[in-house]
């Protein structure tokens, strides 16, 4: 039977007696505080009163994401679980850590109501949402060398105070055999013709990249193509090219780029081998600290003139291979993609892609399973075949077709692998049909519905904004109203005083043509200027004093920069609020009429905003990115309610917040799709929030294990994931003053508007209904009608669903599941 062993304070004897002890001179030994350096600005301490209890205070009024204390296991301890009694202030996230024996850090975090002491249990095995360090793939490798709690800055009602915690108990068990890594090269790309390059400057035909250098002194191939599991070195084998140019590598980590020379070309077959970043690389961008972000990504390859006489230049490009190592429970990926065939009569024809990548030295042989199911879960169809990978991580690729109704608007495909004693890898993909409703075209500045279109990262040539408006027609489509849009400052005004207005007046103007009011992010510095002083504060107020003085017919909302309290302002944070401050005057006397939205920070940083109002910055509505890794709904709302607050009842706008579905750490489609629909309700039924807009509507790019490149609604083709008819269904539905639903229990929720009403909740709920006016029926997220009756109602976790051409009122909510009663959470 597993032994329970107390850690708080843990004094272990030499023959691993477990000697339990809460008082003394001992308790607090093997404890340490941490500020959470990463993030500056937090301070407090951690002390263990006579009774046992230890106290994390906390002081976030200059900054600073989290405080924590932990836990060193000396010697590391095989554990299974952890339950502890803790206290915690109003609106407390609460976080959990462990460190296994790989070095590799995992994380996960819980959110509950309750002020006073109160149990709470975990896995320590399973259930984490995040990691870093060590292998960095999520497998944990008991025993455990520390573990820690956490408080974070996001959602606390106050900025000062603390978190006790008493009780610690571990789980003591079997460590069980350690997972062993495999480390081996595998082929990363070959640079054939279906390899996915870009190229700047040059050419790239049959693995030949060329380019003239007579006047330029390089020409670069550009991409986006993560790396597997923990890499440790690159090759780079080239077949020929012009003797003593030269080759240079960049590697993208999160808003950070990694770059070094790989050598002089010779003439004939090479191949250079470098270690990956970060020791003998350069880096730049980002939070620029020379840390790496996994996934590590193939960025950009240069061809440079070197030592070779101006003129053409060429390489014969053979492979790139990457040495990595990796758990090998994870030697084997899958990606999968569902897509549209055909359509012949009442059915139509849905293509299953999978592709699957075998890290392993060896061959495998396995099983391919491929299950169609609708949103509610139904199972279509299920495929079956056998698969083989090939070894060393060449990619291979199998289809599988599916009938199914033509009409029907949503297919989710679950795309399994199974080979040997390896667990099963999955992955899912969706397809979902466009909205078929004409879009209204007529602005609706009340409306909350937002959306990061992102208009102007479309190119201004005949075919890129041929794009831009059909990106803008789905998002009228999708009832979206608003949109946030950068008006860049080195774009506008790329030397003093001359600035060029044709782009930006061809993307307002689609904006306006499809109904979508526009909301501009003035940003960032020009090349011209002098960043991140009162010079550069000056200049940029004229440029937006110009900015606003051009287009203040066509744009009435203003946000000044984005996400100053991270590294997107790399300059004194106090030089913000002077910029605010001076934009809003400059804003003011442009257009009396216009509103200023600032701060726009990254998560809820009450300490930063404070910093804003204690300088006396002004700004009409705060805006906020409120990113996160779990939607606590009741949590979230009291977030906003709260913020709001602080900035004594000014409106509070959501410029930002998503979530992506990369591969390896991101949700999936569907999963996306509730928490779109979830976050634009809970921020409705706040009663804080009047607008709101998801990042962003279009995927950024095509790597599908990086996650800046998964955040969209859409993918790069504009081919709509479920999120977007879930973004349909809520903001067509509630297009009209949406408000909440009075009246109902905790944790259920209803936004009602002309069109209908939303309800959903956190538990399983039962809601009967009376029909006040309309013939309303039940729908979905995707728009399809539920089968039987309205009425009962009954609602599944975090699952939205609509009542639409009617209205109706609740008249009784039932939970269909038993509260727990043994008043312990979770995590």
């Amino acid at each position: 039977m597993p032994t329970p062993f107390l850690l708080l304070p843990l004094l272990l004897t030499a023959d691993d007696d477990l000697l339990l002890t809460t008082t003394g001179p001992a308790a607090a030994a093997g404890w340490s505080f941490s500020p959470g350096g990463e993030f500056p600005g937090a301070t407090g301490a951690l002390r263990v009163e006579p009774s046992g209890e230890a106290v994390l205070s906390f002081d976030f009024r200059n900054g600073g994401a989290y405080v924590a204390a932990y836990r060193t296991l000396d010697p590391p301890a095989p554990l299974t679980a952890l339950r502890l009694e803790l206290r915690q202030p109003e609106g407390a996230t609460i976080t959990f850590r462990a460190t296994d024996s790989s070095g590799q850090t995992h994380q996960r975090s819980v959110r509950y109501d309750e002020t006073g002491w109160t149990p709470l249990a975990g896995s320590l095995l399973q259930g984490w949402t995040g990691h870093w360090g060590g292998p960095d793939d999520g497998v944990v490798r008991p025993p455990f060398q520390q573990l820690g709690v956490l408080v974070e800055q996001t959602g606390l009602s106050q900025p000062v105070g603390e978190v006790r915690f008493r009780q610690v108990v571990a789980t003591r068990g079997e460590a069980g055999p350690v997972e062993q890594n495999l480390v081996g090269s595998y082929l990363v790309t070959d640079f054939g013709p279906d390899a996915g390059f870009g190229a700047s400057g040059g050419e790239l035909v049959k693995q030949r990249f060329s380019a003239d250098l007579s006047a330029r002194p390089n020409a670069l191939l550009h991409h986006s193509l993560s790396l597997f599991g923990a890499p440790r070195e690159l090759q780079l084998s080239v077949a020929d090219g012009t003797p003593g140019a030269r080759l240079s590598l960049q590697l993208g980590s999160h808003f950070q780029t990694f770059g070094r020379g790989l050598g002089t070309l010779r003439g004939g077959p090479q191949t250079f081998t470098v270690p990956v970043p970060p020791e003998g690389w350069e880096f730049w961008g980002g939070e620029n600290n020379g840390r790496v972000q996994p996934p590590l990504r193939l960025a950009v390859l240069l061809l440079e003139r070197g030592e070779a006489p101006a003129g053409p230049a060429f390489v014969h490009l053979d492979s790139l291979r990457c040495v990595t190592s990796t758990a090998r429970s994870r030697a084997v990926t899958l990606l999968s993609r569902l897509s549209e065939a055909a359509v012949n009569g009442g059915q139509r024809t849905l293509r299953g892609t999978v592709r699957g990548w075998n890290l392993q030295p060896t061959a495998v042989e396995g099983t391919l399973r491929g299950v169609l199911r609708d949103w509610d879960g139904r199972e279509l169809e299920r495929r079956e075949l056998p698969w083989q990978l090939p070894a060393a991580g060449v990619p291979q690729e199998q289809t599988v077709e599916f009938s199914v109704p033509a009409d029907l608007r949503f297919a989710d495909l679950e795309a399994s692998y199974t080979v040997g004693e390896l667990p099963p890898v999955t992955s899912r993909a969706g397809f979902t049909r466009p909205v078929e409703a004409p879009a209204e075209t007529a602005p609706r500045p009340a409306s909350p519905w937002g959306m990061g279109l992102y208009l102007y990262r479309y190119p201004g040539d005949a075919a890129g904004l041929a794009r831009m408006d059909r990106a803008a027609a789905l998002g009228a489509a999708a009832g979206v109203k608003w949109s946030r849009e950068e008006l860049q400052w080195h774009r506008l005004e790329p030397e003093r005083g001359k600035f060029d207005w044709t782009y930006y007046d061809q993307m307002l103007a689609t904006a306006q043509r499809h109904g979508i009011s526009v909301y501009g992010l003035l940003a960032y510095w020009s090349r011209w200027t002098k960043a991140y002083t009162p010079e550069g504060v000056t200049d940029y107020v004229a440029w937006v004093r110009q900015v606003v003085r051009r287009y203040k017919d066509r744009v009435k909302h203003w946000e000044i920069w984005n996400e100053p309290n991270i590294f997107f302002w790399s300059g004194p944070k106090e030089l913000y609020p002077v910029m605010l401050q001076q934009a809003y005057r400059a804003i003011k006397e442009e257009d009396p009429t216009a509103q200023v939205l600032g701060c726009s920070t990254a998560g809820i940083d009450r300490g930063f905003i404070q910093r804003c109002l204690d300088a006396q910055a002004p700004f009409d509505i705060l805006t906020i990115h409120p990113y996160r890794g779990q939607l606590d709904d009741k949590a979230f709302a009291k977030e906003l309610r709260d913020v709001q607050a602080l900035v004594g009842g000014r409106p509070v706008w959501i410029t930002e917040m998503g979530w992506p579905t990369q591969l390896n750490g991101g949700v999936d489609e569907r999963t996306q799709a509730q928490l779109l629909a979830r976050c634009y309700l809970t921020a409705v039924a706040s009663g804080a929030c009047t607008n709101i807009s998801w990042y962003d509507f279009r995927n950024d790019g095509g790597d599908p294990f990086y996650n800046e490149h998964n955040f969209g609604v859409v993918r790069g083709d504009l081919t709509p994931k479920p999120a977007y008819r879930a973004l349909a269904t809520v903001c067509r539905t509630l297009a009209l003053a949406p408000r909440p639903v009075a009246g109902l229990p905790d944790r259920v929720w209803g936004v009602t508007a002309a069109g209908g009403t939303a309800f959903w909740a956190a538990t399983r709920q039962r809601l009967t209904l009376r029909v006040t006016g309309g013939q309303p029926r039940a729908v979905n997220l995707m728009g399809d009608a539920l089968p039987g009756a309205l009425s009962p109602l009954d609602l599944a976790p975090g699952l939205p669903l609509l009542v639409v051409d009617g209205q109706v009122e609740v008249t009784a909510v039932e939970p269909l599941d038993a509260p727990d009663q043994s008043g312990v959470v979770r995590f």
